[in-house]
């Protein structure tokens, strides 16, 4: 199905993104904290990126198991969009080549083969970051729900949004949702 959709969850628009797969939310830090450190991957001016392999974490997990990859970043060329920034680095090292070919290059979520092209660009533009966004699509049921109760995100009030967040967020720190 994956093949077919012409939105990509991971950059659908609407200022949002997603890196979930790659560990964008397996911090015990706040969306604040770990935003700034993705900022601070991309040296200035520099395309270097530390020489780790994807699976070595750099900061106290989540979900001690659970990906945590030092390649994923927001490029300044793309304020507030998660990314991968080996991606852009000519000069990948060895094993984030071996890590990507072996995994990246043929993992899709659950939202790539999910959720229907409205349901995405529906969580794009009712969230319209990286954060909240890629714990909605990760919770499927949820945003069903919301693409049945709701014509447009538009739509929804703003005290239902908020308890929607914190919600969200209880799901991700309770239900081991990574």
């Amino acid at each position: 199905m994956f093949a077919q959709k012409r939105i990509n969850p991971c950059r659908p628009g609407y200022g949002a993104s997603c890196s979930f797969c790659c560990g964008s939310h397996n911090y015990i830090l706040s969306p604040e904290q770990i935003e700034e450190i993705f900022e601070n991957r991309y040296p200035a001016g520099s395309l270097k990126l530390m020489a780790m392999h994807p699976e070595e974490s750099t900061d106290q997990k989540l979900v001690r198991e659970g990906m945590q990859c030092p390649h994923v970043g927001i490029s300044p060329s793309e304020p507030g969009i998660v990314c991968c920034l080996s991606y852009m680095n000519e000069d990948k090292p060895p094993a984030f080549k071996s890590f990507f070919n072996g995994t990246c290059k043929n993992f899709y979520c659950t939202a790539w083969n999910e959720l229907s092209e409205r349901q995405i660009l529906f969580a794009a533009e009712l969230m319209g970051d990286w954060y909240y966004y890629s714990l909605l699509i990760n919770c499927i049921d949820v945003l069903a729900e919301l693409c049945s109760d709701y014509e447009k995100p538009r739509d929804i009030p703003t005290d239902i949004l908020k308890e929607l967040k914190v919600e969200l967020v209880k799901k991700l720190n309770e239900d081991d949702l990574i």
